[in-house]
């Protein structure tokens, strides 16, 4: 992308006032305790891959949000963007707001890929993992998650309820999603959800050993056919690698959310 030349000159100004590190200081400084990746792009760059564990703070709001988000001014701050440039200029505003230990990512996320590092699509706070279970049911609390971070616009590029697992817990339950929907929307609790879907089927609520069956078939799912399999691999590889084999589609899930280590 060419900058203009006012633009160049506001990050060369910057740059005169701030520090940077290397793309590969902040990935081993990011795994610290104490330390922020903080993410300065916009939010359909952000969806399109981010740095696993960064917070998303975007330059325009980040004046206004980083007191919130990060209280302590002395913390570790290590802000990234596209090449290093945005991510100069928020650096420089956040030292005169009294950060003192903030700096610029050069090369940013255009280097981070470069180098091949791990590169995450999860949103900044995801539905809880697949494993969980609500009413013994696994993936019930994460569609419920989904219910109410989706409409709200929170989770763009998310299959949502007629598709994959969501498509496949509400085909069990006999239950249309726009009916899941409603119901998630008047019970702010789990406890409330399942309430109600249970007084909603009735009857028709699945048996101990229907949802035994299911849940076993369900949370072991792996690819079937080649093509699914070199799919599931290429999702794989741009995770950050982890001590588990992860072979299932619900393991590949909390992989991608950055839940495996």
């Amino acid at each position: 992308m060419l900058h203009s030349p006012q633009f160049l000159k506001l990050v060369e100004d910057a740059k005169r006032r701030i520090k940077e590190v290397t793309v590969h200081e902040a990935y081993i400084e990011a795994k610290k305790p104490g330390v922020y990746l903080v993410d300065v792009r916009e939010e359909s760059e952000w969806h399109a891959g981010h740095a696993p564990g960064a917070v998303h703070l975007g330059k325009g709001v980040i004046e206004r949000d980083i007191e919130q988000r990060i209280p302590n001014p002395h913390a570790r701050v290590l802000c990234y963007c596209g090449g290093g440039y945005r991510s100069a200029l928020a650096v420089d505003t956040l030292q005169k707001m009294g950060y003192t230990n903030v700096l610029s990512v050069d090369g940013g996320f255009r280097g981070w890929r470069e180098q091949g590092l791990p590169i995450s699509t999860a949103p900044e706070v995801p539905p809880r993992s697949p494993f969980e279970k609500l009413g013994d049911l696994y993936h019930l609390p994460r569609m419920v998650d989904k219910a109410r971070l989706f409409p709200a616009g929170k989770l763009p590029g998310y299959n949502y309820l007629t598709f994959g697992f969501d498509k496949t817990l509400l085909d069990f339950l006999c239950l249309e999603g726009a009916v899941f929907e409603q119901l998630v929307a008047k019970n702010p609790t789990d406890e409330g959800v399942l309430s109600a879907l249970k007084e909603r089927l009735g009857p028709a609520w699945p048996s101990d050993h229907a949802i035994t069956d299911f849940n076993n078939k369900f949370c072991n799912r792996r690819p079937d056919s080649p093509e699914k399999l070199a799919a599931f691999e290429q999702r794989r590889a741009v995770c950050a690698p982890t001590k588990k084999k992860v072979e299932t589609y619900f393991e590949l899930i909390d992989l991608e959310e950055d839940r495996l280590t």
